[in-house]
């Protein structure tokens, strides 16, 4: 009898919603904006701002969206970056490109950068031009477990993403994995020796690493997701 209560109990989880989210569309439910009915002012946002700029928000909109956060708690992590991807090329119209350059816009993890340059002095670069509370209710619901061995922090490897994406994206419009790697390490150099608090992370180089074979392998097949790349160390190094 118990055997039996197991495997109804079994059956009805992996047919249940949320499990039926965590293996195929992970932006449900998420466009009911975008069916919203027509306003003046809406339409003349959207006919005077840039699409990139409109899109960055959707797809930020959708990390910061509390239904994304319980997809990662249902999903887990990898499920939940795979969801930012797919999100990302939903809005982009399947624009590979597009959608690599916009989930690297969902994971940017820092609101602004402090640079020390010889000469000039301090220079405060803002990155994401998000109000302060836009911007820490989306960092908070960035994935954070990108590794098995990210630290067991809030934290964690949420900055590891952007380096991924970034590194993703410079593969994939250049068709050169090798230039993608380069850029990396110039940023990796650039942020040890100019960014206030910066180092030269050899996490970080991993990150780009697998971010740049995500990038070159889209070229060729355009049904990957971000956590066939992202896997223990041992697999990909």
């Amino acid at each position: 009898m118990k055997l039996v209560l197991a495997i109804v109990t079994l059956l009805v989880f992996v047919n249940s919603p949320s499990s039926a989210q965590c293996e195929g569309d992970l932006s449900w439910n998420f466009d009911e904006d975008e069916k919203a009915g027509f306003s003046i002012g809406g339409f003349l946002s959207d006919t005077f701002t840039p699409q990139l700029i409109i899109d960055s928000k959707k797809i930020r909109d959708y990390v910061r969206d509390a239904r994304f956060r319980e997809l990662t708690l249902r999903c887990g992590d990898h499920r939940a970056i795979d969801g930012i991807f797919l999100k990302s090329l939903r809005i982009a119209d399947y624009n590979v490109s597009r959608g690599l350059f916009l989930s690297l816009m969902a994971t940017l993890e820092h609101q602004n950068v402090d640079f020390k340059l010889p000469v000039v002095g301090g220079i405060h670069v803002p990155l994401t031009f998000e109000q302060d509370s836009l911007f820490n209710a989306r960092k908070k619901n960035i994935p954070s477990k990108v590794y098995p061995d990210s630290p067991s922090t809030e934290e964690g490897d949420k900055d590891k993403l952007q380096h991924f994406f970034a590194s993703a994206y410079l593969a994939y419009v250049s068709e050169s994995p090798e230039l993608a790697r380069q850029g990396g390490n110039f940023v990796e150099w650039g942020e040890a020796k100019f960014v206030v608090g910066g180092t030269d992370d050899p996490r970080d180089r991993r990150a780009n690493k697998h971010g740049e074979a995500f990038g070159r392998d889209l070229l060729v097949v355009k049904t990957l997701l971000p956590s066939d790349y992202l896997q223990p160390p041992s697999d990909k190094e």
